[in-house]
């Protein structure tokens, strides 16, 4: 199974709309389902439903969106695509703590795995602390004992050698590597991350790369794609 996550930047990093091109990279990939965060939905920023109209450009997948916070007369948040079919959906609200914005998860579960998109406050370590926190006792008290996969991928604002990465391990396999996903134009830090969860059906990693060829203008993070089997 191909995962990707994709901070995409409200499809308007650099272009004035990158959906048509995201899509195509989704196909390319061959992945099965998306984790995307920096979404837009019916606001004065951009009146389309932005996940909607991907979902659409992929040939109506299933999506999930659940937005973050109300923005300009709409919403912006995070969402997930799925090739396929979406038997269960969540949306998850994270504490805004000290942070600059409340958070959100979308979850989806399908037949083979549960896969869930997260975008953390960036402000610092206490925000993100805490919201890492809320997000463990969420999936602990739904998905504790899962009999299939549980993924949750997205932007963590925060680096490999974080307390904000260090907390995710504690309950977390990190399944995507270390090299830099942001950003485009100066390429220094890796903040995206794909992870399992550790109760749960265990995975194998076949690979996992950050997609940099063709993506440089899509938005100011590239791409993760993981590659796993159970």
């Amino acid at each position: 199974m191909t995962l990707l996550s994709y901070n995409v930047g409200v499809f308007s990093k650099y272009e004035d709309d990158t959906t048509p091109q995201v899509a195509d990279l989704i196909r390319n990939t061959g992945a099965s389902l998306v984790a995307l965060n920096e979404l837009d939905s019916c606001n004065r920023r951009h009146a389309a439903f932005q996940l909607r109209e991907l979902a659409g450009e992929l040939g109506d997948w299933s999506f999930q969106f659940a937005s973050a916070f109300p923005y300009a007369g709409g919403a912006y948040g995070n969402g997930v695509v799925s090739r396929d079919k979406v038997i269960s959906r969540y949306k998850v609200h994270l504490p805004k703590s000290d942070g600059s914005e409340p958070r959100s998860i979308a979850v989806v579960e399908t037949d083979r795995c549960v896969f869930a998109s997260v975008h953390l406050d960036y402000v610092g370590e206490m925000s993100q602390r805490v919201q890492v926190e809320a997000l463990n006792d969420w999936f602990k008290a739904v998905y504790a004992g899962a009999k299939k996969p549980v993924f949750l991928c997205g932007d963590f604002n925060a680096e490999p050698d974080s307390e904000t990465l260090r907390l995710m391990r504690t309950g977390w396999t990190q399944l995507s590597g270390t090299d830099f996903t942001y950003s485009t134009t100066n390429l220094r830090k890796c903040i995206d991350f794909v992870f399992a969860y550790k109760d749960a059906v265990p995975v194998e990693v076949i690979s996992s790369e950050v997609l940099t060829e063709g993506t440089a203008t899509l938005s100011d993070h590239f791409p993760v794609k993981v590659v796993v089997k159970f």
